[in-house]
């Protein structure tokens, strides 16, 4: 293997939230021609595409494309439910650093207003869904679990929520950008106990894309982001032996990724995470070392994973505040990345930060602890 370094040279995001007049290849196109235009890269220079998306149908990273002027190269539609993103971006760098592609075009692109009335609805044919078992519930029982585990208090969940929306309230472009109180959120309709509503992330609209280059393409103009490394885990089927209030899959795919950036977790300055339910998030920035067993909520009440704590953690807001357009998330949060470690955060810039983490993690059906998550790591 050549493993040739793999930069971030251009990105491009729609904001996520309710586009509803605005379709999937619209969105996918708005999004892709604005990572190339930051890059100053003509469709005809892109050699791959890999394009995620989980409910826009067949052929989505081709119908985006026609749109953008990309034609005859490989594209690979990518689906692994909310780790979709991710996936993506963890094989458009392996593609490069082979030696396969010098530049490769990552389109995640996501529209899901009118498609559910509530939440995501899970695979028919899953047997535990039949019974009542949907995504809200699966992560209540982590939450539960957890608590029973370590002694956490279920309230305290409620802190990663205005954690979340205080640091959405200084993105623009959140979907939520309103702060909440711990009252709030406590007090906000009962979803599935202990979760409520404001502990639960929303869907939403929107795309994100990056252009990736191997280094003998990179110019100083380009003010290069680089990958540092990624990995990608798949779910196990869950029994009497599961261990839930934890995330095997994530804490594979950090191991991965963190190998392959020759880090290790004390590395890290910042993290987006997969918070698409309070409990979400507590389960993830341990399974990523990122907190002892046991120790994040509480480390969450105490400030550590708050701005100019110990390693902030969803500065943007995360799915909390911005959003999740399932296909897109992975995809945005590595732009997320990129912004910061460019120093172009605004309000929200992480301070000092060399080195930042995204990850996500994909349901889908319950009778698997996951279908996958993925984690990818930058830095400059």
């Amino acid at each position: 293997m050549t493993n040739r370094r793999v930069a971030v040279i251009g990105t491009g995001l729609v904001p996520f939230g309710k586009h509803e007049d605005t379709g999937l290849e619209e969105l996918g196109i708005t999004a892709a021609e604005a990572a190339l235009a930051e890059a100053g890269c003509e469709p005809g220079r892109i050699g791959a595409v890999f394009s995620s998306n989980v409910l826009g149908g067949g052929g989505a990273g081709q119908r985006i494309l026609a749109g953008v002027g990309v034609f005859g190269v490989p594209v690979v539609n990518v689906e692994n439910a909310c780790a979709s993103g991710t996936t993506a971006v963890h094989l458009a760098r392996l593609a490069i650093e082979s030696g396969r592609h010098d530049v490769v075009l990552v389109v995640g692109a996501e529209k899901m207003t009118g498609k559910f009335q509530g939440g995501i609805t899970l695979d028919r044919t899953d047997r535990p869904t039949l019974l009542g078992l949907t995504m809200p519930a699966i992560y209540a029982l982590n939450a539960q679990r957890y608590a029973h585990d370590t002694g956490a208090a279920l309230d305290d969940f409620a802190e990663v929520s205005v954690k979340n929306r205080a640091a959405g309230a200084r993105n623009p472009h959140a979907m939520f950008r309103q702060p909440v109180t711990r009252e709030d959120v406590l007090g906000s309709r009962p979803v599935a106990d202990p979760l409520t509503l404001l502990q639960c992330c929303a869907n939403a609209d929107g795309a994100a894309a990056l252009v990736l280059a191997a280094e003998h393409v990179v110019e100083s103009r380009h003010d290069p982001v680089w990958l540092l490394g990624s990995g990608l885990a798949s779910g196990t089927a869950t029994g009497p032996k599961t261990e839930f209030g934890t995330s095997r899959p994530s804490a594979l795919a950090a191991g991965q990724a963190y190998a392959a950036a020759g880090i290790t977790a004390a590395d890290i300055d910042f993290a987006e995470v997969h918070d698409a339910f309070t409990i979400g998030e507590i389960t993830s920035v341990e399974a990523l070392g990122l907190a002892s067993q046991g120790k994040a909520l509480a480390a969450v009440v105490a400030g550590e994973f708050s701005p100019g704590g110990r390693v902030p953690v969803n500065a943007s807001g995360g799915l909390l505040a911005k959003g999740h357009p399932v296909g897109a998330t992975g995809v945005g949060q590595v732009v997320e990345l990129t912004t910061q470690l460019r120093g172009g955060a605004g309000e929200r810039q992480v301070g000092g930060a060399r080195i930042g983490l995204s990850h996500t993690v994909g349901g889908g059906v319950a009778t698997l602890d996951a279908i996958a998550s993925g984690v990818v790591i930058a830095g400059v």
